[in-house]
């Protein structure tokens, strides 16, 4: 298996160490096939410190990763990407959804109406809300994401989950509902490894949304939201058993914003 990683950042979105050329070398030594940079699309200023690069290093990053794939491809193949917030910020041009440069761009929705719900800063606020409530709006958001069709990747599905706080009531029909009437065959869903090192202990999406998303003919790829190198392709073999068991026997890989099937 030549398996890909598609959630890798850099040390321009200002919270992960590391050159371009010490992820790639860690992609080689973890045998993987590709490995797809998806650095933080940048987000308006008051909420970009220590999160995102500025809207001005969007080129030089790009820049940066295509030069690193050119002296790479005879080694991995170097994919360029974006993780995009969603809802949409103007601080990220548009004209990127159309950029022939790109190879993916990864939906994830870090903010619940304002409220960076995954940052560990405000993790405390989930005590002051109702979690139903708070899985129901998050997952409304990401229904709106899938239905863009701006997006190959939507990353980690549900994060929400990224502190242990569990709802009361069962989302499976909700992600269903998500999923069911989707048309976009250039789209896959993350199985996110970064969740086991977070304190929910668990990948994103888990096990019984994974079911539901093979029972969908919903497609699949692979992440590690690596913020150093030694994240590198993470627990991919227990991404790999995990999918296998829903049904998968293959994951998305992706090229200039096309799909294609790579074989487990």
């Amino acid at each position: 298996m030549r398996l890909p990683d598609y959630h890798i950042h850099t040390e321009l979105c200002g919270h992960a160490t590391g050159a371009v050329e010490e992820y790639i070398e860690a992609a080689i030594g973890a045998s993987l096939g590709e490995i797809g940079f998806s650095d933080h699309a940048p987000l308006p200023e008051e909420l970009r410190e220590g999160i995102t690069m500025p809207p001005e290093k969007t080129e030089p990053y790009i820049a940066m990763v295509q030069d690193a794939a050119g002296r790479y491809r005879d080694r991995i193949e170097v994919r360029t990407g974006f993780e995009v917030d969603f809802p949409l910020h103007s601080t990220f041009d548009s004209s990127y959804f159309s950029d022939p440069r790109l190879d993916f761009i990864i939906g994830s929705c870090h903010f619940i109406d304002g409220w960076p719900f995954d940052h560990p800063e405000f993790m405390k606020e989930f005590e002051r809300r109702d979690i139903d409530e708070t899985y129901g709006r998050y997952y409304a958001i990401v229904k709106d994401l899938v239905s863009s069709g701006l997006f190959n990747i939507i990353g980690h599905l549900d994060l929400v989950k990224k502190f242990g706080h569990r709802p009361t009531r069962d989302f499976t029909g909700t992600i269903g509902e998500i999923f069911k009437n989707s048309t976009n065959r250039d789209m896959a869903v993350e199985i996110n490894t970064a969740g086991l090192r977070k304190p929910v202990a668990e990948m994103y999406p888990s096990r019984d949304i994974i079911d539901t998303l093979f029972r969908l003919n919903v497609p699949v790829t692979l992440g590690s939201d690596s913020h150093c190198p030694g994240e590198v392709g993470h627990e991919f073999g227990s991404a790999v058993e995990l999918i296998r068991r829903a049904g998968y026997r293959k994951v998305s890989g992706f090229k200039k914003r096309k799909r294609y099937d790579i074989r487990l």
